[in-house]
């Protein structure tokens, strides 16, 4: 067969037209569609997709950038204040949900570690100044968060990872955090522990305020004074919560449970009651806030209010999508509850 044969004879690529009369649709609806037009009702714009990657058409991002200013390109701004002895489990599985999250769609994720907790307002200021991102996904929010004021002012679309003051104008996907202290809190003392310790982020953020009130409401069903001197607020790393920690056992009226923000933060405080008392764990019982199965492997037992980090990164990952395709913000507004789970 000669080269010119063999060329005649291969399919020609698919067309929108070619899309078009495969599913009786007008050229026009199919063309929105595969740019993810809202005005296209959600079920025909699945039918198109999956046609489209059915016969092998091919997008030209360049043309649809053209025409539409998108880039398909979504950006990751996340705070980074690593633990130097092993960093943080759960950002990796934070991650990997962000990349499920846009798996099924166009767009790509890049993801931007911000280190420290300081300048994040320019962090974000640089990103859309960048010009390559059609919206973003921030973490570690704050009440008054600059960064949201910032965005909201510029009609640029983005999703939280938590709430703010504002968040009755923006999308966030959160978990829920006072009621996870709360239950941790209050299953301690049901365990018979009255001096209860809560190990927990920098004060500044929205989810440690909402820790500690839950933490407060189940210390007084249970009768218990608040006792402030039992609450650390600190940035955290292994070797900064145990020397806390052994700080804080060395003090009067002690704790022996511990309600702590994450799986850093436990490893942190175990360590240092392994250092203090190595042959009595067993009068101690910890519950962490997490969001991998990392406790599943490890002594002494630790239980956790868990919900799966992986599957909060595929939602905020889905909601930015949906926010950039010009879903209401209302829609995209979720929080949702840990599950306590007991380690004896």
């Amino acid at each position: 067969m000669t080269a010119r044969s063999d060329l005649l004879q291969r399919p020609k690529p698919a067309t929108i037209k070619t899309i078009a009369l495969e599913l009786g649709l007008a050229i026009s609806t199919v063309s929105r569609a595969l740019q993810d037009d809202p005005i296209v009702r959600p079920q025909t714009r699945a039918r198109v997709n999956e046609a489209a990657d059915r016969l092998g058409y091919k997008r030209d991002f360049r043309g649809v950038n053209l025409r539409t200013g998108k880039t398909f390109t979504l950006c990751a701004l996340l705070a980074s204040n690593p633990s130097p002895e092993f960093g943080d489990p759960a950002t990796m599985h934070l991650i990997q949900g962000l990349i499920e999250g846009v798996s099924d769609s166009d767009f790509k994720v890049v993801i931007r570690p911000v280190e420290g907790f300081e300048d994040q307002l320019g962090a974000c200021r640089e990103a859309v100044i960048d010009g390559r991102f059609d919206g973003f996904i921030l973490d570690h929010t704050e009440p008054q968060d600059l960064r949201i004021a910032y965005l909201l002012e510029r009609r640029i679309p983005f999703i939280t990872f938590g709430r703010t003051d504002f968040c009755r104008d923006h999308a966030y996907f959160d978990i829920d955090n006072e009621d996870a202290a709360y239950v941790a809190t209050r299953h301690l003392a049901a365990k018979g522990h009255d001096r209860i310790a809560l190990i927990d982020s920098p004060s500044q953020f929205l989810f440690t305020s909402h820790r500690l009130e839950g933490y407060r409401r189940a210390l007084t069903e249970a009768g218990f004074p608040y006792d402030p001197a039992l609450v650390v607020e600190m940035p955290i790393t292994v070797r900064s919560v145990s020397d806390r920690v052994a700080r804080l056992m060395n003090s009067p009226g002690a704790p022996t449970g511990f309600v702590t923000a994450n799986e850093v933060a436990t490893i942190g405080t175990i360590s240092a009651m392994r250092m203090l008392a190595p042959t009595g764990l067993d009068r101690f019982d910890f519950v962490s806030r997490d969001g991998t199965t990392l406790f599943d492997f490890l002594q002494p037992p630790v239980s956790s209010c868990y919900f799966p980090i992986l599957e909060a990164g595929r939602q905020l990952a889905q909601g930015l999508v949906r926010a950039v395709r010009g879903v209401p913000v209302s829609e995209i507004q979720t929080v949702k509850s840990t599950q306590l789970v007991e380690r004896t």
